[in-house]
Order: structure tokens, then sequence, then C-alpha cells
């Protein structure tokens, strides 16, 4: 038996218990347990031998992709798996793939706000196309997926099949509101399949891609802009900035036209992120999982969401109340340093709130439609800072309860009704439903410049600006 053959028999062994295991861990677990000496190659190549073997080679896999979908829509009717070909001389090719699981389509509208975020990242393995995904935001701030897939590139039209494909999963909501990075072929699929839709931009973005045409301290005014919930605050450091530079307007006019600006969000949507980090969260879930072979990514990817979707709803079962205790806990944590606010009541539910620490600055709080002219209640639906004031004057005098000032989006019941669906258990590949297409799907046509000497790489190359 050679060296190679040695340890891709060990590194079976050890990606059955761990499929994310990277060649560096294998390498120092077989010389510490086995007392060999070993090159980083040869136990990279054997890792690549045991992948092989186990979850079979890169053509069988999209040759399987019929079959998987066949399994998904029997053990979890509703759920949605669209799969997109390409034809090339007589023989038909992968192109795309969009999953979205039923528990996931229900879980959406029932215990999410309207906000979602889209974003793609690249895959690592021998195919090099995009793993794309639309998450949300359930009560307790935490990523909620609800659906992924496979492109090719991130162009227009790849975008537009994808976006297509999430309209069939979650309709076309009254309110809705899409988060995203700049990407032009992105943003022209959402106009298109969403035109009602409140398109948004990731600040972050926007802004590494405005500093490399505008220099200067005056310009980082910009953050506090996105941030303020009023438009006269936005607009006074916006004049700020468009005095400095007379390009500054007709570029942000031309080049970043979508929503990054909290004043300008629709307060209906009860989410001011301004940066898309929810997408980020996702990538970074799956990031040492994106060289497997694509049936055995995307099972493993509704494996981890089968998992979240256990661990949460057991959360759910255990929690009492009407609010989610983090956001009441987060509130009363608030209310401990408001020394610096004097709030006035004019009615049990009326008042005005004055900070001390800002001369005549004064607000005014509306506790029955849950208002406050600084507009941040509007925008989070959680009291804030000077209805938190208020608030704590009128516990003085009589009993109030915190929970009956916060949005139903923050509510237990929503969370629960989120992760209520289970995502059902599979079988495995060798059980799954044969499905006789009449061809052979092969994998996807090549592309561009052929794949580089040397091991892939497994972290994505930084922009200028991450240093």
């Amino acid at each position: 038996m050679t060296s190679q053959s040695w340890v891709a028999d060990k590194a079976a062994t050890m990606l059955k218990k761990d499929p994310t295991i990277g060649a560096v861990k294998i390498l120092k677990e077989l010389q510490e347990e086995h007392h060999v000496t070993l090159d980083y190659n040869t136990v990279w190549k054997g890792k690549q031998k045991a992948t092989t073997s186990l979850y079979g080679s890169w053509e069988e896999s999209f040759r399987m992709l019929y079959n998987y979908k066949a399994e998904i829509e029997l053990r979890s009717p509703g759920s949605i798996v669209e799969i997109d070909t390409t034809t090339s001389e007589g023989e038909v090719h992968f192109s795309k793939l969009f999953i979205a699981f039923k528990p996931c389509i229900d879980g959406f509208p029932n215990g999410c706000r309207p906000y979602i975020s889209i974003d793609s990242t690249h895959l690592n393995g021998k195919w090099k196309g995009q793993l794309a995904v639309v998450t949300a935001l359930d009560g307790d701030n935490w990523m909620f997926p609800v659906a992924y897939g496979f492109i090719e590139s991130e162009n227009g039209e790849n975008w537009a099949w994808f976006m297509n494909q999430v309209k069939k999963a979650i309709g076309d909501p009254p309110v809705l509101a899409v988060c995203m990075d700049a990407c032009k072929g992105l943003e022209n699929a959402v106009k298109k399949v969403f035109p009602q839709a409140e398109q948004r931009e990731c600040f972050r973005h926007m802004w590494h891609n405005f500093q490399k045409y505008f220099h200067g301290d005056v310009f980082g005014r910009l953050w506090p802009a996105a941030r303020a919930y009023r438009a006269e605050e936005y607009q006074h450091h916006m004049t700020k900035v468009f005095e400095a530079s007379e390009k500054a307007y007709p570029y942000l006019r031309d080049y970043h036209n979508l929503l990054w600006m909290r004043c300008m969000f629709n307060p209906d949507i009860k989410c001011d992120y301004i940066n898309n980090n929810l997408a980020e969260c996702f990538n970074s879930w799956v990031r040492e999982i994106k060289d497997l072979p694509i049936v055995q990514l995307a099972d493993k990817i509704r494996e981890m969401i089968m998992d979240l979707f256990r661990k949460r709803r057991m959360i759910g079962e255990k929690l009492v109340g009407k609010i989610l205790p983090f956001v009441i806990h987060q509130l009363n944590a608030k209310t401990r340093g408001l020394g610096h606010l004097k709030a006035k009541a004019s009615a049990d539910w009326s008042g005005e709130v004055k900070n001390d620490n800002k001369g005549d600055e004064r607000y005014v709080v509306k506790t029955l439609t849950h208002e406050c002219t600084c507009l941040q209640w509007q925008h989070t639906g959680k009291p804030c800072d000077h209805a938190l004031a208020f608030i704590n004057v009128l516990q003085a005098r009589n009993f109030v309860n915190m929970e009956d000032y916060v949005h139903e989006y923050y509510s237990v019941s929503r969370f629960r009704a989120a992760y209520e669906g289970v995502i059902e258990p599979l079988t495995d590949k060798n059980q799954w439903p044969h499905v006789d297409t009449g061809f052979v799907l092969r994998p996807p046509i090549p592309k561009g410049k052929k794949k580089g000497a040397g091991r892939t790489r497994k972290q994505r190359m930084k922009s200028w600006w991450e240093g």
C-alpha cells in the first residue's frame, strides 16, 4: 500500500466523523497518532481520494441531482427543487439548482420580518460555481435560511432565474425589503421579479467603493448619515459631503441609487440594518464544506438546516411570556443608563423627553401608537431610549409591562412559528428514487481559464480595503 492510499484509508474514517476536516488537521492527527512523517501534498491527495471513495466522483454527483430532487419531494412535499440545464453538442449539462424546503417556506412569513438578504459565495471544489443564498431574520435577530442554490456565475441571466425561483417560494409579499451587495445583475433581477419591494444596498460595500474616488475626513460623514433615522439629520451630513466635492452627488446617484440610509427605509419592515451581514453569516456557516461535490454539499446544508431548526424549536418550547426574553433583557439593561434623559408626561400615553447632554434637544413619545419623533421606535419595533425614559416614569406611578411596547415580530409565538416545521431526514443516495430523464446530466460546461496548479484556495482573496 502506498503512503497516499494509507492516508486515504485513514482520512476516510476521519471524514465520516467530520466532513469539514481539513488536510492540515488530518496531517497533524496522523503524525501524532501513528508517529509517521508525511508531507502536506501526500495528505491533501489522500484526502481527495478518500472524498471520492465516500461521496463518489464529481461527474457522478451531477448525475445524482434528479434522484436527490425526487427524494426531497417524496419526503418533504411542498418543497421546491428546480434544476436548470443547458445543451451543447447533443449533451445536457448542469447549469443551476434551487432548493427551498417547505418548513423554510412557511417559517418565513409566519415567524420572520418581511426582510430578506441575498448574496452568493464562491465554491472551492472542482466546479467553480457560486452558492447563492436567501436568508431572513427571526425575532431573536438570528439568521433564518429561506432558500439556497447553485449558479454558474453572478450574471444577470443566472440571477434572474434564481430570483424567479425565490418568488415561487415566498410569493409576492405586500411589504418586503431586499438587501444585497453591489451587484448589478442581482439588482436588475430583483427590480424585475419584485418591482414593489424596497431594495437596499449594503452600506459597507457602497462605502468601500466610494472610498476609491473620494478621500478626506469629511466623507466619513456618510456613516452617521446612513445611521440617521431622521431625514433632517441625514441631510445635515450629506450637505457637508456634497459641499466637499461636486462629484459626490452624481456618483451616488448614478452608481449607488438603492437605499443605504435608514431614514429612507420603510418602518413597517422593522429592520434597520444598513449592512448585509445576514448573508455573510450564512457564508461563514458553510465555509468549511464548500469543496464537497454538489449533491453532497446540497445535502450537507440541508442537514445543517435540519439541526438548526431542531435546536431552535427546542429553545422555543422552553420560552415563556409574550415577548422573547432576549429582547426584554436588552431593553431592561438599556433603562439603567438613561439618567441624562428627563421625561415629563402630558398623559398616561404621551409625554416629552429632554436630553440634558444636548441642550434643548427634546422628543415627543406616544406609547399608544409606539412612536417617538426620533423615529427609531418606528423602524425597529423596540422602544428607543426616549421611549424607555418615558416608560420609566409610567412604571414609577403604576404597573407597566414592557412587553406591551414591543412589536409582535419579537413575540415568542412568532419565534415558535418560524421553526415549527420539521426539515425531514433523507435516506442515503443508494435508496433515492431512480429518475429516468432520458439523458445523462453532465457537469457544467467549462468556462474561462483552466484551473491553475496547486491546491484550491479555501478562503476568498481579500479586497484592498481589508488589508
